[in-house]
């Protein structure tokens, strides 16, 4: 009897599983980019990327350190930042990073947001359920 049990479970179980892409996505997606360029490039990438697979989850890239100098509009990322913030991404610049780079608000690309710190968004984004991605 326990094996038949057992045996019931195991089947049940298994067909009540499903693939992580069957799963509902997440509400939204927050993607980090600090380091290097080629870290910010990928941050933006990935965010396109992944908004062709989840169309309807909600995607921002949040912006840090020396890397906000790349947010500039007449950086040689502009195209880029650009073309994701035409996909509905938001692409985020922390304040605090900013001021210590000596980047003012409005040398800023067209779409670019301002947040005060960069690193509690990302905290709090969490909190609110999103899913955390380090680019």
């Amino acid at each position: 009897m326990k094996k038949a049990v057992l045996a019931l479970l195991l089947i049940f179980g298994l067909t009540a599983m499903v693939s992580a892409d069957e799963l509902p996505a997440s509400e939204g997606v927050v993607v980090q980019a600090n380091g290097d360029r080629a870290d910010f490039k990928r941050a933006l990438v990935l965010a396109s990327n992944m908004r062709e697979v989840l169309p309807t989850a909600r995607f921002e890239v949040v912006v840090y350190g020396a890397n906000v100098k790349l947010l500039t509009a007449f950086s040689d990322e502009a195209p880029l930042i650009q073309k994701v913030l035409g996909e509905g991404i938001h692409v985020i610049a922390c304040g605090r990073s900013l001021e210590s780079e000596h980047v003012v608000e409005s040398d800023l690309a067209s779409g670019v947001t301002v947040v005060p710190f960069g690193a509690v968004h990302l905290v709090n984004r969490q909190k609110q359920g999103w899913q955390y991605i380090k680019g």
